[in-house]
C-alpha cells in the first residue's frame, strides 16, 4: 500500500505528527497490517475529523497519534519531539505531563467509579504530585461543570448516579482541565442520543484553540463534517481522502 500524505495548514511545528507510520499486530499466527505508510501533520486550532468503516484503521491512527502505542514502522512526533526514539522501551517521551488528553468511547474506561465528580475532573490538575488544595480543586470543577451546564449536578456524586452522556461530557472537562495542546477523542458519541452527542462535540470543538487542536475519530462521517474543520478518511488500513 502506498504511503499516504496529509498535509495540515502551514505553521512552524505541528502538534502531532505520523510520518511514514505502520502498524502491524500478530493474531494467531499471521501478521495484520492495521494502518500502512500514513503521514498526518495536526495544527493547533485544528478540528479533524478522521472517519471510516469499522475495521479501517482509523482508532490505530487515533493512538499512534497520541503516542498511546508504538508504530512497528515510521516516526510519531509531539511537539516536535520524537515520541520513540530509536533503541527507547517503555514509556513513550512527551513534551509534557498532559500534553496529550484520550477521551474515550465508554467513559468508565476513563472515569473512577468510586471518586466523587469534583475529584475526577480536577485530577489533572496535580501533576507530579503537587497537590492542590480541595478548595481550589473543588472551585475549579464547579466553574468547567457550570461552562456546559452542568451545575445542576452535586460536585460530591459518583459517576453511578449519572447517565452516560453526563459521564462522557465529565470526562470532556477532565481533559479541558490538563490544559492539553491535543485532546483526542475515539467515537465519544457512539452511546449517546441525538441531542447529548451534538453537545458532547460542541464541548469538544470548543476546546480547540490556539495552543490546542482536538482530534475526533467517528464512523459517522456526517456528523463530523457538521463540526471538523477538516475531515480525513480512512479505508483499509491507509489515509486516503483529505476534505477541507
Amino acid at each position: 500500500m502506498p504511503t499516504n500524505l496529509i498535509e495540515g495548514p502551514p505553521g512552524e511545528v505541528a502538534l502531532a505528527e505520523l510520518c511514514n507510520v505502520s502498524r502491524r499486530y500478530r493474531r494467531g499466527g499471521t501478521t495484520v497490517t492495521a494502518l500502512c505508510g500514513a503521514d498526518l501533520a495536526v495544527q493547533a486550532g485544528e478540528v479533524v475529523g478522521v472517519a471510516g468503516p469499522s475495521g479501517a484503521g482509523k482508532s490505530t491512527l487515533l493512538r499512534l497519534l497520541a503516542g498511546l502505542e508504538r508504530p512497528s514502522a515510521g516516526e510519531v512526533r509531539l511537539g516536535g519531539l520524537c515520541v520513540w526514539p530509536q533503541g527507547q522501551h517503555g514509556r513513550p517521551r512527551l513534551p509534557r505531563p498532559g500534553f496529550v488528553m484520550p477521551i474515550f468511547q465508554d467513559p468508565a474506561a476513563s472515569l473512577d467509579y468510586r471518586w466523587p465528580v469534583w475529584k475526577l475532573i480536577t485530577e489533572p490538575m496535580v501533576p507530579g504530585w503537587q497537590a492542590c488544595s480541595r478548595a481550589i480543586r473543588q472551585a475549579r470543577a464547579k466553574e468547567l461543570m457550570a461552562s456546559v451546564n452542568l451545575d445542576h449536578i452535586d460536585p460530591r456524586a459518583r459517576p453511578g448516579e449519572l447517565s452516560v452522556g453526563q459521564c462522557q461530557r465529565l470526562a470532556v472537562l477532565r481533559a479541558v482541565c490538563a490544559h492539553p495542546a491535543l485532546m483526542v477523542a475515539d467515537e465519544p458519541t457512539s452511546a449517546l442520543d441525538v441531542v447529548t452527542a451534538a453537545g458532547t462535540l460542541r464541548e469538544l470543538c470548543a476546546a480547540a484553540s490556539p495552543t490546542t487542536a482536538v482530534v475526533i475519530v467517528s464512523h459517522d462521517k456526517a456528523l463530523l463534517a457538521a463540526v471538523a474543520t477538516r475531515l480525513v478518511a480512512v479505508r483499509l488500513g491507509g489515509v486516503v481522502e483529505v476534505q477541507a
